[in-house]
C-alpha cells in the first residue's frame, strides 16, 4: 500500500491473488493483502491486541516453517495498515464464497463495528475471484454495496463466538442465520453460516476422531491419490467450496503420518494407509485413541479426550 499518497479507495483482500488483476482492470486505489488465515489455528477470547497477534504470530510460523520475526512484522504492518482505513473516502472489501474469506470477512466486520468508516464496501463473489477477468472484478466493483449496520453488528457477535471455548453457540447461531424467517433484518451474507459449519467439522468427528479436512485426505489416498500434490487436488475437489491453501494442508498430511496417529505411511513422497488408518476409514477405530496433539479450532482448544465433537451424520456439535 502506498502511504505518501493515498488514494480514493482501499481494497482489501484475503491475499495478494487480486492486487495485479484490479491494476489491469483499471480499478483505482491502494491494496491491502489481509495476510492472518484465521480459520486455522488459535484465535483465543480475552487476549490484548499484542498478545493476540503474537499468539497468531508464533502458530503460523510454527505450523508454516516461517520465521516468527517475519510473521509477526508482517501481522503488524497489517494493523498498521487497517488502523490507516479512515484516511480513505472508501473501503472495499473482496471476499469470495469459501471458509478461508468468509471467517477473514467476519473478522474484518467486526473490526470495522468497534473502527466505523464512513464508506465501507463489500464485493461479495459466488466463485473464486482469482478466477475472474479484469473486466469481471470492474463489473463487480461496479456492482459493490455498502456493508450495514445489522452486518456490523452480526460479524462483531460471531467473532465474540468464534473466539469463545464453546463452539455451540457459534453452531446456533449460525442455523438462525440459515432460517429466512429468522435471520437478522439487513444481514445479506449469504456464504457465513456454510463456512461456520465447515469451521466447526474440523472438530474431531463423532465416530472417527477425524477432522473434516484429514477424513478427506484419507479418503483422497482410499480412492488412489499419492503425492502431497494429488492428495491435495482431491481434498478441494470434494469440498462444496475449497478453502485450503497447500501451505495450510501439508501440516494436516504430514501430522497423520506421524505418531501418535500414524495413519499414514509416506515413503518416497507416496502416501499409503497404515493398517490402523485403514481401520479408522472402515469405521472400526476411534482415531483419537492412539492419542493426539493439542489443537484449536477457533477458541476452543481440544485436548484429549476432547469436550466437543463433530457428528458428521447430523451435522452438529455435540459435548461428550
Amino acid at each position: 500500500m502506498n502511504s505518501k499518497e493515498l488514494a480514493p479507495v482501499l481494497h482489501i483482500r484475503c491475499g495478494s491473488d487480486l492486487a495485479q488483476p484490479l491494476r489491469v482492470s483499471g480499478i483505482g486505489g491502494d491494496f491491502l493483502a489481509w495476510v492472518d488465515p484465521v480459520c486455522d489455528g488459535p484465535t483465543p477470547e480475552g487476549l490484548t491486541e499484542e498478545t493476540y497477534r503474537a499468539t497468531r504470530a508464533r502458530f503460523l510460523a510454527d505450523r508454516y516453517g516461517e520465521i516468527l520475526a517475519a510473521v509477526l512484522g508482517q501481522l503488524i504492518d497489517q494493523d498498521k495498515a487497517i488502523a490507516r482505513a479512515d484516511d480513505y473516502p472508501e473501503v472495499v472489501i473482496w471476499v469470495e464464497h469459501d471458509l478461508f474469506d468468509q471467517s477473514i470477512l467476519m473478522r474484518l466486520l467486526a473490526w470495522f463495528a468497534d473502527h466505523p468508516h464512513r464508506a465501507l464496501s463489500l464485493v461479495q463473489a459466488d466463485d473464486f475471484l482469482g478466477h475472474q477477468s479484469p473486466d469481471a472484478l470492474a463489473h463487480l466493483f461496479a456492482a459493490r454495496r455498502r456493508v450495514t449496520v445489522p452486518e456490523l453488528k452480526l460479524a462483531s457477535y460471531l467473532w465474540e463466538l468464534w473466539c469463545a471455548p464453546d463452539p455451540r453457540p457459534l453452531e446456533a447461531l449460525a442455523i438462525i442465520l440459515e432460517d429466512p424467517d429468522r435471520k437478522p433484518e439487513g444481514v445479506a451474507l449469504p456464504h457465513l453460516s456454510a463456512a461456520i459449519r465447515r469451521h466447526l467439522a474440523n472438530l474431531p468427528g463423532l465416530r472417527d476422531g477425524l477432522s473434516q479436512t484429514e477424513r478427506l485426505a484419507l479418503r483422497a489416498v482410499v480412492n488412489g491419490a499419492e503425492t502431497e500434490r494429488a492428495i491435495f487436488a482431491s481434498v478441494c475437489a470434494q469440498e462444496d467450496a475449497a478453502w485450503l491453501g497447500d501451505m495450510m494442508f501439508f501440516p494436516v498430511l504430514r501430522d497423520l503420518c506421524r505418531p501418535p496417529i500414524s495413519l499414514l505411511e509416506q515413503s518416497d513422497g507416496r502416501h499409503r494407509l497404515t493398517a490402523r488408518g485403514g481401520a479408522v476409514v472402515m469405521g472400526q477405530m476411534d482415531a483419537l485413541q492412539f492419542g493426539s496433539r493439542p489443537r484449536w479450532v477457533g477458541g476452543c482448544l481440544l485436548e484429549t479426550p476432547p469436550q466437543f465433537r463433530w457428528d458428521e451424520a447430523e451435522e452438529r456439535v455435540v459435548a461428550v
